[in-house]
């Protein structure tokens, strides 16, 4: 299992260096969390705002004071996962993924987030994380190997 990603796995990290083009409004995100964040709305003002963030921390803040769209809960994942889509096909960062075999990904955090990955602190060590992060990156990997066949 996999269950930081950091150091080694740092590249499956939303942190990670990875441009993200948005086709809607025509910009590109330096990484997948600016990309994250900015499709919270849906004034393209305060997603270029998030854009130019200096760093991946800074816009996750900037994401947590917008005026947020109202599908938001249906569309996350599915701008989450565009964004990886589009990470991944850096064919550095493909083989990269590939590389990590049959491991489990899990996004251990200690930040109490136990949607996108698993918490490990101790007010949530008894909570089993959703993990919907490591799941759609270890569903991507299946897809690649399913086009590799």
């Amino acid at each position: 299992m996999i269950d930081k990603f950091e150091g080694k796995y740092d590249f499956l990290s939303n942190f990670y260096p990875s441009p993200i083009f948005s086709h809607i409004d025509e910009t590109v995100y330096p990484t997948v969390e600016h990309y994250f964040q900015a499709q919270k709305s849906m004034i393209l003002s305060e997603r270029k705002k998030i854009a130019a963030a200096p760093t991946p921390g800074k816009a996750k803040y900037m994401g947590r004071h917008v005026q947020l769209r109202t599908d938001w809960e249906f569309a996350k994942v599915r701008v989450m996962k565009y964004a990886l889509n589009e990470k991944f096909s850096n064919p550095d960062l493909k083989e990269k993924l590939l590389a990590t075999g049959d491991e489990e990904l899990v996004e251990g955090n200690w930040w109490h987030d136990n949607y996108w990955g698993n918490c490990t602190c101790e007010k949530c060590k008894n909570i089993i994380g959703k993990n919907n992060l490591g799941k759609l990156l270890m569903m991507l990997r299946d897809e690649y190997r399913e086009e590799e066949k």
